[in-house]
């Protein structure tokens, strides 16, 4: 029976006697490996036959071991990323933020950008139901003003929250099962979607702040 683990100490062997020292850049491409057998084996194969596909993926290591004479004189940093450039692996540290292991399932991913989001989409939640109608009412009743454009974006967005999140999981499933690269660049994705998304919640909570701060006391000097 195939031993993905004793394959893959096999294949490090290898990686080793091509040229591909740096233990760094081992990991990184040992953890793009795992990724690729675990698509295949999603797809279908076997172990044995997802980790042959997935070592063809990667490429040969005297074909890495070229790129390495080319950038000898370089940094290491910057032969870690023209080795993982040539795999097709993103830079470390763009994904960093969504995974510090050498290797992470697809759940793993999932679950951890599920867990940052679920915060701030609570907050902007209850922002909607109890904070945007008291700051609507303090805008017009201090001059008939609206509230900013970018937190009227947010609302109508919130307005087809449903749709647009039914959409985003549908074409994640439509990748995950596809999509054969996608395994490469699913952590920096989802990593920056996460970001950008509690950035714009916060931003829209700091702006409505900011508007009842700067009209309410025009409305106490029209009450009195």
């Amino acid at each position: 029976m195939f031993d993905l683990d004793q394959g893959i100490a096999e294949w490090r062997r290898q990686m080793v006697a091509g040229g591909v020292k740096a233990p760094e850049v081992l990991d990184e491409l040992e953890s793009h490996l795992r990724d690729e057998v675990e698509q295949q084996e999603f797809a279908g194969s076997s172990p044995e036959e997802a980790f042959k596909v997935a070592v063809q993926q990667i490429g040969q290591a005297a074909a890495l071991e070229g790129e390495f004479d080319k950038v000898g004189r370089r940094s290491s940093a910057l032969i870690k990323d023209a080795v993982l450039t040539l795999a097709g692996i993103p830079n470390q540290y763009v994904d960093a933020s969504m995974n510090t292991s050498s290797f992470e399932p697809r759940w793993a991913t999932y679950l951890k950008a599920t867990a940052f989001l679920a915060p701030a989409l609570f907050l902007w939640a209850l922002s909607v139901v109890f904070v945007v109608p008291k700051v609507q009412q303090i805008c017009a009743e201090a001059g008939g003003h609206r509230l900013p454009g970018f937190v009227r974006v947010m609302l109508g967005l919130t307005e087809h929250s449903v749709l647009i999140s039914g959409a985003i999981i549908l074409l994640l499933i439509l990748l995950e099962w596809r999509s054969i690269t996608w395994p490469r660049y699913r952590r920096a994705t989802v990593g920056i979607g996460t970001f950008v998304l509690n950035s714009a919640v916060l931003i829209s909570i700091f702006v409505l702040v900011v508007v009842a701060l700067t009209f309410a006391p025009a409305l106490f000097h029209h009450g009195k």
